[in-house]
């Protein structure tokens, strides 16, 4: 059997991100289920998938060149060691362990998925012709053609010509090593609960993995590993050291578990203290920024899938929960900092675009309520009114097109917006509900500079804003309550690449948004160009927070996001108003670099 695939790095990092992928989804839905706090478990997911990835490099790499490592500004060193891996990702779940609180529960799930995940990444490495075989000539052997490790390491040691295909065939040891670990999953699984301490499930995996390690290199060709190729009394150092750590986690799992009367890790409730996740956060942050050198685009993926959920529910939880109200300004502010350093992860566009067009698909939809003061009555006291509310459910679309020009380090954008959708008006008195569509046209224009941004435009049409309204009518009914016309414009002061601070009246095309009209917010690009960027911000009609977020993903595709934080300002009866989300996609073309 010969194994010929282009491009074979791919597949390798295919079955790479479904490992993490598994894990995920598994720790999820056991975590659903035993009602952990889910920022925790994200943070967590986090650390171990950190420490995993800087393990796995860090043991191939010798001691003296760890600095050499951390410092390079390009990924040089860029082997892998699944033991360097397994054995840092365990020291991540421990820490985390001891810092949320997750009790047995959880240590003994990733006493078995942590072989699972294993045995997955190594189909990748089936497949990719990494850590191969010795020589075999059965018939599940395979061969590997040019560019692979096995052939190019058999060509150097004059096994095979350099006009050679394939290589000779080898044992799939990559095969034989999945099976084993789905194996080792399998038993730990079914004898975790045998088990009387928190912590001897995890001991047992790692006793059977070094064992299996011990004999699988057996089979495995010494010039395909990235250790030590020394030979001591017929065995290779490595396969010596397998065996002293299995030996030593034998040990110490029968020690724990029949002469100790103590637990190494103990299972605490899990912690719903969010100052620990902020801080938390901000240590990871660092950690990241620290070892970022070590990965690859897709080790980075495989932890911010994790990292960035985690701290957008950390925030969630930080407005939604009106005993944090005050700590709200200074952490938000705080938590830009895991953004800035995930810019510094993004690849720089290459060429520098100059002009591109683009297309803006977006929407809206949420609910809000409006307070109405009529027939106004002037007595000892000042004005009385009488008041009516009402509760507004709106979906809304937008469809844009306009223009991007850089000129001598300014951003020049104009062009047009239309929107439209329906708006549901319930009264909360009488339960009366009247539907109506509202739409409207929005030509803009823009200059963003360096450090001044400005912008005006005007929103035409069918249009409702979402405030209190006091009316000099004496009939609610006779009040015009629809605007055929608002005026938008928008100025920003502030080094716009790292830290600047705006006021908007308007400006909220295409993905219009009938409640959002007053608004301001400090916000940072990240080091990188208007582009990207992440605001926390305030909006004063609603007297809410919302925090939003824009990213290119590509050359041609861009996404932007704002949550808008539960309006507390209106209360009546039991109408409790929702967060708000609004969305954009925008496909750029066009381009032009001169």
């Amino acid at each position: 059997m010969s194994i010929s695939i282009d491009n074979p790095n791919v597949y390798f990092k295919l079955f790479y991100l479904l490992a993490f992928t598994f894990i995920f989804l598994v720790v999820i839905y056991k975590s659903i289920k035993r009602g952990y706090h889910l920022r925790s478990v994200l943070l967590m997911l986090t650390t171990i998938s950190l420490f995993t990835v800087i393990g796995s490099r860090l043991f191939t790499i010798p001691i003296q060149d760890w600095l050499s490592a951390i410092n390079t500004k390009s990924l040089v060193f860029n082997n892998r060691s699944a033991i360097g891996g397994l054995l840092f990702g365990l020291v991540g779940l421990v820490i985390s362990q001891r810092v949320f609180g997750f009790n047995r529960p959880m240590l003994d799930l990733y006493a078995w998925i942590g072989p699972f995940a294993l045995g997955i990444i190594k189909f990748g490495c089936l497949v990719n012709g990494c850590c191969y075989g010795l020589p075999f000539k059965g018939f599940w052997a395979v061969h590997y053609p040019k560019g692979t490790h096995a052939h190019f390491n058999q060509w150097y040691s004059g096994l095979i010509e350099n006009e050679a295909l394939l290589s000779l065939s080898v044992h799939p040891v990559q095969l034989y090593e999945s099976l084993l670990l789905f194996s080792i999953g399998y038993i730990v699984w079914k004898t975790h609960k045998l088990f009387k301490k928190n912590a001897s499930a995890l001991l047992f995996g790692l006793f059977l993995f070094f064992m299996m390690r011990f004999g699988i290199e057996f089979l495995r060709d010494p010039n395909g590993s990235q250790f030590s190729s020394i030979y001591y009394w017929g065995l290779r150092s490595y396969q010596w050291s397998m065996l002293g750590y299995a030996i030593l986690t034998g040990l110490l799992l029968w020690i724990y578990e029949t002469r100790t009367q103590k637990e190494f890790i103990k299972g605490l409730q899990n912690s719903p203290y969010i100052h620990v996740d902020f801080i938390y956060i901000i240590c990871i942050s660092l950690i990241l920024y620290t070892f970022r050198a070590l990965f690859s685009s897709y080790e980075l993926l495989v932890v911010w899938i994790k990292f960035i959920p985690a701290i957008l529910l950390s925030l969630y939880y930080l407005y939604s929960d009106t005993k944090l109200k005050r700590y709200r300004v200074l952490t938000s502010v705080l938590l830009l900092a895991p953004f800035y350093i995930f810019a510094q992860t993004i690849p720089n566009q290459i060429p520098e675009i100059k002009q591109y067009k683009r297309i803006d698909f977006g929407a809206s939809f949420g609910d809000f309520a409006n307070e109405i003061a009529f027939n106004p009555r002037e007595g000892e006291c000042g004005t009385s009114y009488d008041y009516k509310y009402y509760k507004q459910v709106y979906q809304m679309i937008g469809l844009g097109y306009s223009q991007v020009t850089e000129k001598y380090n300014r951003t020049y954008t104009y062009g047009i917006n239309l929107s439209g959708g329906n708006l549901k008006s319930t009264n909360l008195e009488t339960n009366t509900k009247q539907s109506e569509f509202i739409f409207a046209a929005n030509p803009f224009y823009k200059i963003d500079g360096e450090w001044i941004g400005l912008g005006f435009g005007l929103q035409l049409g069918k249009l409702r804003i979402n405030k209190f309204e006091e009316l000099n009518e004496n009939n609610i009914e006779d009040a015009k309550k629809d605007y055929n016309i608002i005026p938008e414009f928008y100025v920003s002061v502030g080094p716009r690449k790292y830290l600047d601070v705006d006021f908007n009246y308007g400006f909220m095309m295409p993905s219009a948004y009938p409640t959002l009209y007053s608004r301001s917010s400090i916000g940072s690009s990240l080091g990188l160009g208007h582009d990207y960027s992440f605001r926390y911000g305030r909006i004063w009609n609603l007297e809410t927070d919302y925090v939003s977020a824009e990213a290119l993903i590509t050359d041609q595709f861009g996404i932007n996001l704002m949550y808008v934080f539960k309006d507390n300002s209106f209360d009546y009866h039991d109408y409790d108003a929702s967060g708000k989300l609004v969305f954009s996609l925008n496909y750029r073309f066009g381009h032009k670099t001169k």
